[in-house]
C-alpha cells in the first residue's frame, strides 16, 4: 500500500502541474467590446494572435466616448499584436482580435 500511496501522490503532483500550466494559458479577456480598465481588465501588457483572415482593431481611451477627444492610441493588426494598457487608460476597445493574453 505504501508504494501505491507514493505513486498516487506523485501522479497527483503531475496532474496539478498540468492544471496550473493550462490555467496560465487562458485568455485574460476575449471577444469584441469595451473593457473598463480596473473593473474589467487589469493594466498591463497583452498579446493577441489577431485575426489572420482580416483585421484586429484596438483602442486605448481616456473616456467612455468614441470620439477623437477620448482616443489615446489605436491600432489595426493582422497576426500577432502587443498592447500595453496603462492604469490611466479608462477603456480598452477591441474588435476582431480574438483572445488577449497577459504577456510576460
Amino acid at each position: 500500500m505504501k508504494g501505491r500511496a507514493a505513486l498516487s501522490a506523485a501522479v497527483g503532483l503531475v496532474v496539478l502541474g498540468v492544471v496550473s500550466a493550462n490555467a496560465e494559458e487562458k485568455a485574460a479577456f476575449a471577444g469584441n467590446g469595451d473593457f473598463r480598465v480596473g473593473p474589467d481588465i487589469e493594466p498591463g501588457t497583452y498579446r493577441t494572435t489577431g485575426n489572420t483572415g482580416g483585421s484586429c482593431h484596438w483602442e486605448r481611451t481616456r473616456g467612455a466616448g468614441h470620439g477623437l477627444d477620448s482616443l489615446i492610441a489605436k491600432g489595426d493588426v493582422t497576426g500577432t499584436g502587443v498592447v500595453t494598457i496603462s492604469p490611466e487608460d479608462t477603456y480598452f476597445r477591441t474588435s476582431g482580435c480574438g483572445d488577449w493574453k497577459k504577456a510576460g
